[in-house]
């Protein structure tokens, strides 16, 4: 425990220097008609990452805690609100819970405060397979999730949806999911183009995940995974305590 305590600390701290200072900061300054939706696509791309790491369900009883971070390695184009801001890559780090329910199904929360947003969300998973831990039986599962979003320049719901599939064993298991991601976006705060305050708009995206979770320790996981969602490449990763 103490080794994956040490391994969380390091992901936050990498996702803190991956995110850099106050990438959200520059809203009301940058926020123009052309840059809502670019915006938007961006910032629902990262909420949509990082929500699973296997095509396992977590069966009943099951226990998965443990911090998250998904990013992307630049800004959509015309997402101006991030470029004049000076962000490059940005992302957002978690902390989400996980439990096992009948059913092949589990649900799980995740939440954080950062750099002035508050974000708070939950979903739930269902196994499309039986349970099996046979080396490189696959595993399938859909999952849905959804978040609230809240920033003193902006507000903003998320919806997203993923297949996702993994085989492996106990030790190594890749795994790729295909899904979507819906934002809905309002602007509280617009002084370059105050107009704008009170609008809002909507995006409804595709998102690619590829990635590898390993087991170095029993009960203990590190997920790392490539993204492609609207067409932007970024990434994920993940550590925690699953039972």
């Amino acid at each position: 425990m103490k080794r994956l305590s040490l391994v969380a600390s390091a992901l936050l701290a990498a996702s803190s220097a991956f995110a850099g200072a106050d990438q959200y900061g520059g809203f009301a300054r940058y926020a123009d008609e052309g840059s809502r939706k670019p915006f938007a696509r961006d910032l629902g791309g990262v909420l949509g990452a990082a929500t699973f790491q296997s095509g396992r369900s977590l069966g009943l009883t099951g226990f998965d805690v443990g911090a998250r971070f998904g990013g992307q390695f630049y800004p959509s184009k015309d997402n101006r609100i991030l470029i004049n801001n000076g962000v490059r890559i940005f992302g957002l780090p978690w902390v989400q819970a996980e439990v096992g329910m009948p059913f092949k199904l589990s649900g799980f929360i995740r939440g954080i405060s950062y750099q002035g947003l508050t974000i708070a969300g939950g979903g739930l998973r269902y196994g499309l397979y039986a349970v099996s831990d046979k080396p490189w039986s696959p595993q399938l599962l859909v999952s849905v999730v959804g978040h609230s979003v809240v920033h003193q320049d902006f507000s903003a719901s998320h919806l997203g949806t993923s297949l996702v599939c993994s085989a492996g064993t106990p030790f190594f298991a890749p795994y790729v999911g295909a899904g979507f991601d819906r934002m809905r976006l309002v602007v509280r705060q617009s002084t370059l183009d105050p107009t704008l305050n009170g609008s809002e708009v909507s995006t409804l995206e595709s998102r690619f995940t590829g990635g590898v979770r390993l087991t170095p320790y029993q009960f203990t996981y590190l997920s790392l995974a490539y993204t492609l969602a609207h067409g932007q490449s970024g990434a994920e990763a993940g550590v925690g305590v699953r039972f």
